[in-house]
């Protein structure tokens, strides 16, 4: 698992052609946007984990819980 240090207006790219970006940060919220094909599925970790999905277990900090 790759961890980084990111500031605002940040980006990085996933194989060459998703772009995220860090655009606003502030006292506990992060806001990115994310640029992808429509064909790439991006769904939120809190609606996976609603809907019965389990954490992954590569995540850093394991215990937050859904919600």
């Amino acid at each position: 698992m790759l961890s980084l240090t990111m500031h605002e207006k940040d980006y990085l790219t996933i194989n060459g052609d998703i772009v995220v970006q860090i655009y606003q940060i502030s006292k506990n919220q992060c806001r990115i946007s994310i640029d992808a094909d429509r064909s790439v599925s991006i769904v939120r970790g809190k609606v996976l984990e609603r809907e019965g999905a389990r954490r992954p277990d590569c995540l850093a900090d394991k215990s937050v819980s859904p919600g």
